[in-house]
């Protein structure tokens, strides 16, 4: 990623990158990069993946992404009409815009004006990553849209105001804690790519540790360590993280019963389904059902 966006730069003579596409530049690819990513969803909705922390994205979320930050994006493709059965297959669309910028580009002496401290900050508490609300969103959309069509010495001026909106701005949270993406390497984000993607995609029905070893070359016991050791969890907390996330989402968006969502959600008895869900969220099923804002899950929704 950092060699693609150095050599766009390098032949485009620009200092920064934005489009507007209906796919995201590095699809299904864990990766990082020297960039600050700064990506408005304006139709779509997926996963994605910052650090350690699971994130439910939807239409209108506006999310920043600090240089060298772990992230992956995995959109849904299609959605159903029927969830359970599967049935009625509704194709989901996906449009973003967005921006990739390196403030080093700036240099030191500048960002180290006493007038750029607070952008310069920004750019440091963006490792954690940002989801950006409210009319701080509003805001910021629209100089995105301005900078896509704006001519190239008016980008400056666009970016000033873009990334000081932000930092003066109150409506934005963090999403994670730093992540350290010093002990990550290319091997590493193919592999992490690889076992994330297969999660994703079968999370639903019953997985055997060898089955999620044998796609990145490991015997089991490596896995669990190699795992571990990546990511601060083991592989079957992570695995629970996620069913616990898409039954969370079954729980806002649908009426079905809590024993359909457990075995919807790939648990195999309810007891499991519901301890693992008071330990990830701090209530039951159907309270969270009644109140789903004020969990404390390892997973967030950036709706």
């Amino acid at each position: 990623m950092e060699t693609h966006f150095y050599s766009f730069f390098k032949q485009q003579k620009k200092s920064l990158s934005i489009t507007e596409a209906n796919r995201y530049h590095a699809l299904n690819d864990f990766h990082y990069h020297v960039e600050t990513e700064l990506i408005y969803i304006i139709e779509g909705e997926g996963t994605l993946l910052l650090g350690d922390k699971l994130i439910r994205v939807s239409r209108d979320t506006l999310i920043l992404i600090g240089k060298n930050t772990p992230h992956m994006f995995k959109f849904d493709t299609f959605t159903y009409q029927d969830d359970l059965m599967q049935r009625g297959k509704i194709p989901l669309q996906v449009q973003l815009l967005t921006l990739h910028f390196d403030p080093h580009i700036w240099g030191d002496a500048f960002m180290k004006l006493p007038e750029n401290e607070t952008m310069s900050n920004l750019f440091t508490e963006a490792a954690k990553g940002l989801h950006i609300e409210g009319g701080e969103k509003k805001s910021v959309s629209e100089l995105m849209s301005k900078l896509l069509s704006a001519p190239v010495y008016e980008h400056f001026s666009i970016l000033m105001n873009l990334f000081n909106t932000i930092a003066l701005g109150k409506e934005h949270q963090f999403l994670t804690e730093t992540p350290d993406a010093d002990t990550l390497n290319k091997t590493d984000e193919k592999r992490l790519s690889k076992i994330y993607i297969y999660t994703l995609n079968n999370f639903t029905r019953a997985i055997k540790l060898k089955d999620v070893a044998d796609i990145v070359y490991m015997c089991p016991n490596a896995f669990c360590r190699y795992f571990k050791l990546r990511t601060n969890k083991s592989y079957f907390e992570f695995l629970i993280e996620i069913r616990i996330d898409y039954a969370c989402r079954l729980l806002r968006e649908k009426d079905y019963s809590t024993a359909v969502i457990c075995y919807n959600s790939g648990f195999g008895n309810l007891s499991n389904f519901n301890r693992h869900f008071k330990t990830l969220t701090g209530k039951t099923p159907l309270e969270y059902r009644k109140n789903p804002g004020s969990s404390r899950a390892s997973f967030s929704y950036a709706q």
